[in-house]
């Protein structure tokens, strides 16, 4: 037995291969069978695992399912989002009201294209006028009073986070942060109703013209999201609005019936006053205050 173990140290090399290790069994510094390398064992295992052309498709289409699923939740999610930021935007404007109101008698901001025998309306969406001068402060008109008079502390909050049009903030950030009166027509995201009501009383031909105040209650609109034209729609299935009492609620468009009235571009036929009256009427509660 002692002469095969000496003879086994004399048949060991002096310097032993990477790929021996020492063994408890036998006490020698090497092992006398041959262990596979880490390298090839791990070239194997890789080689094992990976995927099948079928195998991959498979996982292709179960992504694609997912998506398809969470995708629309998704975005609902983000425009029920954007419609409660577009309705805090309008308590803003409200809150800047309210502070305008105290030092003009109640009254709300006058606008330009509110008065005359054929007002534009659809211009109501300006907030300062390219012709200077003609609004009563400057260039400043309707909502940009607000501006104009450090009623608004943030005038982002004239822009719809839904917008999809050509009036983004970022358009008209300079001109607010200036005041600067002179210079080009600004447009806001939300329609503002001007400064008098125009309803047709009972055995008058011509609209009885009657001045706004905060006081008016539930049954007076004051503000919208855009109806300008379509890219003003801010939001696909209705919009918010805001009442003299300033509480907002959300106007839901059935079957899109007032998305289709309104046009795609001013220069159009249907861009023209009347029909402008007969769109903002859809959306009002038509419960003007009594008057003598």
């Amino acid at each position: 037995m002692v002469a095969n173990y000496l003879w086994l140290l004399l048949c060991v090399p002096s310097q032993p291969p990477a790929n021996y290790v020492m063994t408890k069994k036998t006490g020698l510094p090497y092992s006398l069978f041959h262990q596979p390398s880490q390298s090839g064992a791990s070239d194997g295992f890789a080689a094992r695992r990976g995927f099948t052309v079928i195998e991959l498709i498979v996982c292709m289409g179960v992504v694609a399912v997912l998506c398809g699923i969470l995708l629309p939740s998704l975005r609902a999610t983000r425009e029920a989002s954007c419609k409660l930021r577009c309705a805090s935007n309008m308590h803003q404007i409200g809150v800047a009201l309210v502070a305008y109101g105290i030092q003009s008698d109640n009254r709300i901001p006058p606008s330009i294209n509110a008065m005359g025998a054929h007002p534009l309306r659809q211009e109501l969406m300006a907030s300062r006028l390219q012709d200077g001068g003609m609004a009563g402060t400057a260039g400043w008109d309707g909502l940009g009073i607000l501006v104009k008079g450090g009623y608004l502390g943030d005038c982002q909050c004239l822009y719809c986070p839904s917008h999809h049009g050509d009036h983004a903030f970022d358009r008209y950030a300079a001109d607010y942060a200036s005041k600067d009166s002179a210079g080009a027509q600004i447009y806001t995201n939300y329609h503002y109703s001007g400064h008098i009501l125009r309803q047709l009383g009972q055995g008058l031909q011509e609209p009885r013209e009657t001045a706004i105040t905060l006081d008016a209650g539930s049954g007076v609109l004051l503000l919208t999201d855009g109806l300008r034209t379509l890219s003003d729609f801010n939001h696909e299935s209705g919009l918010n609005r805001m009442m003299a009492d300033l509480s907002i609620e959300w106007w839901a468009d059935t079957g899109n019936q007032l998305r289709n009235q309104i046009p795609e571009n001013v220069t159009l036929a249907g861009a023209s006053s009347a029909a402008f009256d007969i769109i903002w009427d859809d959306i009002n509660p038509q419960q003007p205050p009594e008057g003598p």
